[in-house]
C-alpha cells in the first residue's frame, strides 16, 4: 500500500460508522467510499457486521459498473448469474434488474417474478453467500426490498416445527414444475430442455461462520421437499413461511440513490417490492459472491 493509499484508509477508518437498524435485523454503514482502498480492519468490520445483522445498507456510494464490481470482488469470488439475457453491457457477471425488461412473450422478465420470498441461485451446488444490490434509477416512491432474518425465524419456531423441518431436503431446479404454467416462459423452456439433475440442499442450513441454523430455500426453484410432490411442496413452504415470519424479523429497505444493499443469503430471504408507479423506472445492479455448499 502506498503512502497515499495508507492515508486514505486511515481517513476512512476515522469516519466509518455502523448503526443498528432493528433488534433482529439490519445495520446502516456510513463514512465509507467503497471505490477507495479500505484497510483490513474496516473490511473485516463490514464482513462481521453483515454476518451479525444479516443485511447491511451502505449509504452514499457513487458506482459506475466497474466500481461496483471492483468493490464487491473484495468480499470474494463473484459468481455468474443464471440469467444471461439481462446483463450489464461489458460486465458479464452483473445482472440488470429493471421493471422495463421483458421475456420472450412480452411479460415482465424479472422484477414481478421476484415478489415472493426467496434466496438466490439455490440450483447451484455452491449458492451465493452474499447478494449485493446497487440502486441506479428509482421511482419517486415505493419499490422497496424486503429482507427477513431466517435465523431468528428458525429460533422462534416451536419445537414441533423444528423437528418437522430439520431433516428435510429440497430439490432445486431453475423453476419448480408447479410454476411452469405461470413462470417466465424462457426459464421454463430452459428447465424443460436441461439434462442437469436437481441440486439437493438442506431446508435448514447451518451458517459456516457462526454455527447458527436458518430456514433456507427459494420457493420458486424448490421442485420438491422430501416426501412431497411439487404442488404439496409449494403448499408446505407457504405454510412454513406463515408460521415462521414475524414483522420484527423483517427489514423493509426504502431505496435512495447511492444505496448499496448487502444480504447474507446464508441467514436471509428477500423479495422485491412492486408497490410503485410502473411508468417510472426502477433499475438496480446485482452482483453475487460465491459461497460454500450448504450443510
Amino acid at each position: 500500500m502506498s503512502v497515499l493509499e495508507h492515508e486514505t484508509a486511515q481517513q476512512l477508518s476515522q469516519s466509518f460508522k455502523i448503526t443498528k437498524i432493528k433488534e433482529h435485523i439490519g445495520a446502516e454503514i456510513t463514512g465509507v467510499d467503497l471505490r477507495e482502498v479500505i484497510d483490513v480492519e474496516t473490511h473485516q468490520q463490514i464482513n462481521d457486521a453483515l454476518v451479525e445483522h444479516v443485511v447491511l445498507v451502505i449509504r452514499d456510494q457513487d458506482f459506475k459498473p466497474a466500481d461496483f464490481q471492483k468493490a464487491i470482488s473484495r468480499f470474494g469470488e463473484i459468481m455468474p448469474d443464471n440469467n444471461s439475457l439481462h446483463l450489464v453491457d461489458g460486465f458479464p457477471l452483473m445482472l440488470l434488474l429493471s421493471n422495463r425488461l421483458k421475456d420472450s412473450k412480452g411479460g415482465p422478465a424479472k422484477v414481478e417474478k421476484n415478489s415472493n420470498w426467496h434466496t438466490d441461485h439455490t440450483n447451484h451446488e455452491c449458492p451465493p453467500k452474499y447478494t449485493t444490490l446497487y440502486a441506479v434509477e428509482l421511482p419517486d416512491k415505493g419499490g422497496i426490498t424486503n429482507v427477513v432474518n431466517m435465523r431468528a425465524a428458525y429460533d422462534a419456531l416451536s419445537l414441533e416445527w423444528k423437528k418437522r423441518i430439520d431433516p428435510l431436503q429440497t430439490a432445486n431446479t431453475l423453476i419448480s414444475r408447479a410454476n411452469w404454467e405461470t413462470g417466465n416462459p424462457d426459464i421454463v423452456k430452459e428447465q424443460k430442455e436441461t439434462t442437469i439433475r436437481p441440486v439437493m440442499h438442506p431446508l435448514v442450513r447451518t451458517h459456516p461462520e457462526n454455527g447458527k441454523k436458518a430456514i433456507w430455500f427459494h420457493k420458486g426453484k424448490t421442485d420438491t421437499v422430501t416426501g412431497m410432490d411439487p404442488y404439496e411442496t409449494q403448499d408446505f413452504l407457504a405454510e412454513l413461511l406463515t408460521n415462521a415470519l414475524q414483522d420484527d424479523f423483517i427489514y423493509a429497505h426504502e431505496w435512495k440513490l447511492g444505496d448499496l444493499l448487502m444480504v447474507d443469503n446464508r441467514s436471509a430471504l428477500h423479495r422485491a417490492g412492486t408497490d410503485y408507479d410502473h411508468s417510472q423506472h426502477r433499475m438496480l445492479y446485482r452482483l453475487m459472491v460465491k459461497g460454500d455448499r450448504p450443510v
